[in-house]
């Protein structure tokens, strides 16, 4: 009996601490589970006004390159990520001279500034928009020159970026096919 006694008391008291330690291990779970959805909420509110911040940012970013200095290959690669938003896109094409002063950078002598400004023509390239691939026409030839040229790198997005900009608009195939994409390609396949 006495043996009875003392096997109940354990069983009882270890029933209890099982629940107490279930109970405070559910809870625990329960304040992570809120954590981690506290962590999503907050992160998509901050791509949201990220994503509004863009848009005013790729204007600001195209008045920077016009004046800048010694920060400009900064402000290209600030603007390659900016442009990966559709809408940027189209806002970054409107400005007056937008494709003129990429390609003043794209033919300049600054090799990272060339390699930023190629970046932003291809993400300008991947846009759905009919509008932005001609946009993209004034400088499909120095992308053409640029196939010949020393850097791996630099010669993989020039083609990434004309492959990008063909199959969307007859325009821009037909003034690539003038342009003597062919050639080029040849002489990058030897």
């Amino acid at each position: 009996m006495w043996r009875l006694n003392k096997v109940r008391h354990k069983a009882g008291g270890q029933g209890g601490s099982l629940e107490d330690i279930r109970l405070k291990r559910r809870e625990q779970e329960k304040a992570l589970r809120q954590a981690r959805r506290d962590r999503q909420l907050v992160s998509k509110r901050l791509l949201l006004n990220e994503d509004e911040q863009q848009q005013q940012d790729v204007v600001s970013l195209f008045h920077k390159l016009q004046n800048s200095g010694t920060e400009k290959e900064t402000h290209l690669k600030t603007l390659s990520k900016s442009l990966r938003d559709p809408s940027a896109q189209l806002t970054f094409i409107k400005q007056e001279n937008s494709m003129h002063l990429l390609v003043s950078f794209l033919t300049g002598t600054n090799a990272q500034c060339r390699l930023q400004a190629i970046r932003c023509l291809h993400e300008l390239s991947h846009s759905l928009h009919p509008n932005v691939t001609p946009a993209c026409l004034p400088a499909t030839p120095y992308l053409l020159t640029y196939l010949s040229g020393q850097s791996t790198k630099f010669t993989e997005l020039c083609l990434y970026t004309l492959g990008n900009l063909c199959p969307d608009s007859d325009v821009v195939k037909e003034k690539l096919l003038a342009q003597g994409i062919i050639p080029a390609l040849a002489n990058c396949i030897e």
